[in-house]
């Protein structure tokens, strides 16, 4: 392939410039990527710069990012007749990063909601996989650096306390990189928590002791000399952050798990391995193979739950001790929630575009597709109806005092996607509004939820679909008749009626059904100690139309002062 590449390369690059071009004119700006929409995992992929190896030796790029995602891999390939050509290939992920992207992009994009996650008492995940010398611990050290200085701050402002482990998984075996290499054992313990007995936790008080750390595992990482990298991490490195809330003994422990997966071959690389580097080379894709499995296996669940299905799903966690040292991260059972982010890194040279493909292959079967269901017209109380904006309106009216920020809750969520976010993930975001409470946000949600499920079973009825929810629609020019039952409180429209009357209670309809009602009057309490007190007139009675009824009320009868008080 080498010596074909070198007698067609400025063929190849022509014909790869003259795609990405044509690429970029069918390209449109306003698509919207549905990948977005998965609850808990994100799936990016990360292309490295040119080495300078690589320049020397006039390699050219075969792998481009797009937007929103989208990567273009372009392979040469000889043809029967012995012409070149180069065959097109793209791949839809979450998140596409490209050589002029650098790490601190990656992390202020994804990352950073993965740390703020994992303060707030969650379990994030950070995964970073691909071939050998694509630039995975490259990445993973980097992003490192970022979150350690956010860890240290935590800590700084006294109240939280990190905790660190940094340990391998090499086959069947688990070895304290922190501690010579100390093989640990993992046990789960009645509360269905991964162990791992012995392992060494530091609580470094800096960034320099935490880098230390760092250095200190990798020195002692399993590594080996292989066709593309002359110190290939032969085995999964994970670092393990435990982050304790001092201010709560009752808070959730956050965790936060950066892994380093161990390098993949290709079949090409491996013809020189030894018999235990043949066997170790298994084991690896064995576990990366289970690996996919219990991520996607998660997502599933994840998108089932969202949409009330109780189907149940399996997570094979326990079929290899990579899986069952992360169990925490797919975990159905697990009462915390969980976060995974995957990084796909990628070699760009055109010599290693079917490793890539492979790699691209293998991430995209991570990013599990939330069903498409058939569009459905806005309706009030269809919340999968709601556009972004539709969202804001809501969240805006429903929410309270003080009004929680619509574009800090919900910043691009539509209605589906915002149901779909997990009860502390929206809590999260609400609290991030000055003065919004934790009571406020909860019963927001609350809100929302009910609304979901009495919308829900609505559409599960025999016969609910898209035309019924046209059928509910109000027509045009006709005013929807508003619900009233003896005993509801409501208010008046302003300059209706006497000032001194705060609101009325409907006692019975006229007869002859032409929508008045007969309300007794409510008032404020007069000379009363009891603040908020009112007073029901039963023998004070008006004539109201229902048009002329505003929004209904609660009132609560206290037995023992004997007023009614607005809750």
């Amino acid at each position: 392939m080498n010596s074909f590449f070198s007698e067609y390369r400025t063929r190849f690059l022509k014909l790869i410039e003259q795609s990405e071009l044509d690429a970029h004119e069918r390209e449109v700006p306003e698509f919207d990527n549905p990948a977005m929409g998965t609850p808990d995992t994100l799936v990016c992929v990360r292309i490295r710069p040119m080495t300078d190896q690589e320049k020397e030796n006039e390699h050219i790029q075969g792998v481009f990012e797009h937007a929103k995602g989208v990567v273009h891999l372009y392979e040469p390939r000889r043809r029967t007749n012995g012409k070149p050509e180069v065959n097109n290939s793209s791949f839809t992920l979450d998140e596409a990063y490209g050589p002029n992207d650098s790490t601190e992009d990656i992390y202020s994009n994804c990352v950073s909601e993965l740390v703020e996650w994992g303060l707030q008492g969650g379990t994030g995940m950070l995964i970073a996989y691909g071939q050998t010398g694509s630039g995975k611990t490259f990445t993973v050290t980097g992003l490192e650096i970022l979150l350690v200085e956010k860890m240290i701050e935590a800590q700084v402002s006294g109240t939280k306390e990190v905790r660190v482990c940094i340990f391998e998984v090499s086959g069947s075996k688990v070895l304290d990189l922190l501690n010579e290499r100390n093989p640990l054992a993992v046990r789960e313990d009645a509360f269905g928590t991964m162990q791992l007995n012995g392992v060494l936790e530091y609580s470094p008080k800096t960034s320099n002791e935490f880098f230390e750390l760092i250095d200190t595992a990798k020195t002692l990482r399993t590594t080996a000399s292989t066709t593309k990298n002359d110190e290939s991490s032969r085995s999964h490195s994970i670092c393990r952050m435990r982050i304790i809330d001092k201010e709560s003994a009752t808070a959730d422990e956050g965790r936060i798990m950066l892994v380093d997966l161990a390098g993949s071959e290709a079949s090409a690389d491996t013809t020189q391995h030894s018999r235990e580097r043949m066997t170790e080379t298994r084991e690896i894709n064995k576990s990366l193979s289970v690996l996919k499995e219990c991520i996607s296996k998660r997502a599933q669940w994840s998108i089932a739950r969202s949409e009330g299905k109780q189907k149940p799903i399996h997570v094979p966690y326990r079929t290899n001790k990579l899986t069952q040292v992360l169990k925490s991260a797919f975990d159905v059972h697990n009462t915390q929630t969980c976060k995974t982010i995957v990084v796909a890194c990628i070699t760009p040279s055109v010599l290693d575009v079917a490793h890539s493909k492979n790699t691209l292959r293998y991430a995209e079967t991570l990013k599990v597709p939330i069903p498409k269901a058939e569009a459905m017209p806005f309706h009030e109380q269809i919340p999968i109806t709601w556009s972004n904006k539709d969202v804001h309106e809501w969240i805006l009216k429903n929410s309270g005092n003080p009004n929680i920020n619509p574009k800090l809750l919900a910043p691009r969520d539509t209605g589906i996607q915002l149901c779909r976010l997990d009860q502390d993930e929206f809590i999260r975001r609400a609290l991030l509004t000055k003065g919004v409470e934790h009571k406020q946000a909860n019963l927001l949600y609350l809100r929302l939820w009910s609304l979901h499920i009495d919308s829900r079973a609505l559409l599960n009825r025999p016969g609910g679909s898209v035309e019924q929810i046209k059928a509910l629609q109000p027509k045009t020019n006709e005013v929807r008749k508003k619900i009233v039952k003896p005993g509801m409180f409501f208010n008046i429209r302003a300059g209706e009626m006497d000032q001194t009357v705060t609101c009325v209670m409907a006692m019975g309809e006229e007869k002859g059904g032409n929508g008045t009602w007969h309300c007794a009057v409510v008032r404020m309490a007069k000379d009363c100690k009891y603040s908020g007190a009112h007073e029901l007139y039963v023998a004070e009675q008006v004539g109201v139309n229902v048009g002329r009824l505003d929004d209904e009320l609660t009132l609560v009868y206290d037995s023992k002062t004997r007023y009614y008080y607005m809750e």
